[in-house]
């Protein structure tokens, strides 16, 4: 299962003017394009370098396509041709309790492969380090064993096809590059999450051709809201002529859906919407003093830094 695939994982090592790192990275093109996380090789945006490191012991400078720090993901390329790409699998059909394999360098032991199985999907999950935290991932959840340098690697089906990208690691320690409350030397306790393939063609896919990719927006800020009679993210603020402020929302209202899908707080009202495309017409469902309401809105392209 993870035979095919190893040769398309590689080790990623970033050295920037305050700080240096290892992570992993996934060849999705043969002529040198390989994807991996955005807090891989976030040290190397203020001139650092990028080295990778190739299964059959190559090593290659790499230059940064781009990044999208909404995603966590970034796309990196060398001037090598006929590498090993992999094959995506449609990560909208994985299911919990589906068998699933690990691949990448963490620690820096690189072509190190774990096993386990699908716990979750669909699990909203804030990673990364992206200045305006808004760094939410939509993730596949996992009990196969990820360490700090796994980050950027794959995660695959029993079909040896990539259904992720290895982002983050739920740990008892904190650093950006896992989630909140960790610290670089913490290792697995059975909870990882990666970002969907689909997710990753789509975005990297953009990068590639652009340089960067688009996101949904639906123009509110909002707060967790939860009592005994229900939960949802409530409305704080309503940019003045967005979406949410056209479909009639406004302050204090609790989104409660987007399209059918039950929102418990604000992470999932992000990832809700960006599940969308800019241009999209959604159907919010709210509450306002208690009542129940319905409207739509279409949601418009997320500024970038």
């Amino acid at each position: 299962m993870a035979a095919e695939a190893t040769p398309s994982v590689v080790t990623i090592e970033v050295a920037g003017a305050q700080q240096s790192g290892t992570g992993s990275g996934v060849i999705i093109r043969s002529d040198g394009y390989i994807v991996t996380n955005n807090h891989v090789v976030a040290a190397a945006g203020d001139g650092g370098t990028i080295t990778v490191d190739l299964s059959d012991g190559r090593r290659a400078a790499a230059t940064l396509v781009g990044t999208d720090p909404s995603s966590d993901l970034a796309v990196v390329k060398v001037d090598i041709d006929g590498l090993p790409a992999v094959t995506f699998a449609d990560s909208d059909s994985v299911v919990v309790g589906e068998l699933v394999v690990a691949i990448g360098s963490p620690l820096g032991l690189d072509g190190t492969v774990t096993s386990g199985v699908v716990s979750a999907v669909d699990r909203p999950v804030s990673t990364g380090d992206s200045a305006d935290g808004q760094t939410v991932i939509d993730a596949i959840q996992t009990d196969a064993a990820i360490n700090p340098g796994n980050s950027g690697g794959a995660l695959l089906d029993a079909d040896g096809d990539v259904v992720g990208i290895n982002s983050a690691i739920a740990t008892l320690g904190s650093s950006a590059s896992q989630l909140p409350g960790q610290s670089a030397e913490s290792g697995s306790i059975g909870v990882g999450f990666a970002i969907p393939s689909n997710t990753v063609k789509s975005v990297a896919e953009q990068i590639i051709t652009s340089g960067r990719a688009t996101h949904a927006q639906l123009g509110v800020q909002a707060r967790d809201y939860a009592t005994a009679a229900a939960a949802g993210a409530q409305v704080q603020e309503v940019t003045i002529g967005g979406p949410a402020a056209e479909a009639g929302l406004r302050r204090g209202d609790i989104v409660t859906e987007v399209d059918g899908r039950r929102i418990e707080n604000v992470d999932t009202l992000i990832v809700s919407v960006r599940e969308h495309t800019p241009g999209a017409t959604v159907t919010i469902t709210y509450l306002r003093d208690g009542a129940e309401r319905t409207t739509t809105a279409t949601l418009v392209v997320a500024p970038t830094g």
